[in-house]
Formats: structure tokens, sequence, C-alpha cells
């Protein structure tokens, strides 16, 4: 009777996963780049061309609405790097996070972008790098441009 609800359970098991893998859409590799691109937009100053840079679902945020967002951060002018951005379910979209500097500390600032169908953007957000690793550290999708390594290893000889 064991074996026989042991293996029923395996079926169930294995018929129910790929249903719930296929709820999470694939994420475009082209919104890192859109991302990454939009970033440096917007610490120059280029609001004009963020309308028509990113691939919204919907309206895209306007020149005004840009300039707007980019009040929130404080970290822009110094310059952006484009080398690290991470992408996680939130369980009802991806959050795609590229911080303003190399995210050595938690008070890093991030463009955070939203997409419902991993295709396009469906919204942004301002966030610290602190905040993105506690979402996406209980996240079930996680996927990085290029994953940071807060320290390098260090090989000591015997």
């Amino acid at each position: 009777m064991k074996r026989r609800l042991s293996l029923l359970l395996l079926v169930v098991l294995l018929c129910v996963l790929p249903v719930a893998r296929a709820e999470v859409p694939q994420i475009s590799g082209s919104l890192f780049s859109s991302a990454k691109e939009a970033l440096v937009c917007l610490a120059s100053g280029e609001y004009e061309r963020l309308v028509t840079l990113l691939p919204f679902s919907g309206v895209a945020p306007s020149a005004s609405e840009w300039q707007s967002f980019a009040g929130n951060f404080s970290t822009l002018s110094g310059g952006v790097q484009t080398r690290y951005a991470v992408a996680y379910w939130t369980g009802s979209d991806w959050c795609l996070a590229v911080p303003v500097a190399t995210p050595d500390s938690g008070s890093v600032e991030v463009m955070a972008l939203l997409s419902t169908d991993g295709s396009a953007f469906s919204g942004y957000r301002y966030a610290t790098w602190s905040q993105i690793q506690s979402e996406y550290q209980g996240a079930s999708y996680i996927t990085w441009n290029e994953e940071y390594v807060g320290s390098e290893p260090v090989v000591a000889a015997d």
C-alpha cells in the first residue's frame, strides 16, 4: 500500500511540476541590455531617449516622469556600472535590478524594472541593494547577467 501511495505521489509531482514552471514566463536577455543602457541614459539626463529605448507594454513613462524618477537617486552623477544585473521572479512578475555602482554594500542605489511577461517592462521603481538582496534571496527563479561576488578567493600555499 505504501509503495502504491509513493508511486502515486511521484506521478502527481511529475505532472504538477511542469505546469508550475510553465506559469513563469522566460525573461528575455535583451531586457538586461536595455535596462543597463537605460541606467546610463538616466545618469546622463537623456530622458527623451528613455521614452523610446525601453520596451514597455502599454504606455511608456514620459521624459518628465523619467526626470522625476532620477531625482530619487543621489549617486547617478558619479557614473554608473553596467556589468552587474539580476532578475528574479516575485511570484507575479520579473524584477530586473541594475545597481548604480558595484553592489558592494546594501546602500547602493538600484534601478528596478518590472516585467509581467518577460519580454516588455510594465513598471519601474527605486530600491537599495539590501532591499533587492532580501527579495531575490527568497525567489524561486533568479537570473544574473553577471553575478556579483563580493570577494575574490585567496589561494594560500601550505
